[in-house]
């Protein structure tokens, strides 16, 4: 469409129509940028996932371009159109007679307190006087296991490190390998 532009705009020009021939040079040259920062306005935060950012430069874009040639801007603002419904939330629709009923709320039933806890009476042991008893060595405790911490990795982009079962670095977005 840019190119139609140029060419009809050049040749507009060397035929004496001035006025038509500088409308769609201008035109031809509005277009040209406007498709060359797209990919940077619109398409990048699209993959980004900002869906809000997009679409309003998207209507921006669809108005400038249906100003400066009618095609281009129809086409962006049937894209801004269809961009719409991923904010529209999305609902089921019930049959007729198919509503869901909240369950009648009935009174919780309350039990007493259980009743508070008492340890057993404690009992002392007996001491038996015997022949040499030989004590036996206490068991060593046994060794508290250690918290097991995750492997770390450091990126070799923006030398944070992150956990290694992580593929890409969370800071740069760099793969792990």
């Amino acid at each position: 469409m840019t190119a139609v532009l140029l060419i009809a705009g050049i040749a507009s020009i060397f035929s004496r129509g001035y006025s038509i021939g500088a409308y769609a040079l201008i035109a031809g040259i509005v277009n040209l940028l406007i498709y060359a920062m797209m990919p940077n306005t619109v398409f990048a935060p699209l993959d980004q996932g900002r869906f809000r950012e997009a679409s309003d430069r998207l209507l921006i874009w669809g108005v400038l371009t249906l100003l400066f040639g009618v095609v281009g801007g129809l086409v962006l603002l049937i894209a801004y159109v269809r961009l719409q419904d991923v904010f529209q939330p999305q609902y089921q629709q019930y049959p007729p007679g198919q509503y869901y009923e909240h369950p009648r709320y009935q009174q919780p039933q309350y039990q007493p307190a259980p009743p508070p806890y008492q340890a057993p009476p404690r009992v002392e042991p007996e001491v038996v006087a015997t022949e040499e008893v030989e004590e036996a060595e206490p068991a060593p405790p046994a060794p508290a296991a250690a918290p097991r911490k995750a492997e770390m990795t450091k990126c070799r982009n923006c030398g944070v490190q992150y956990p290694s079962f992580m593929r890409s670095c969370p800071n740069c977005g760099a793969p792990r390998n």
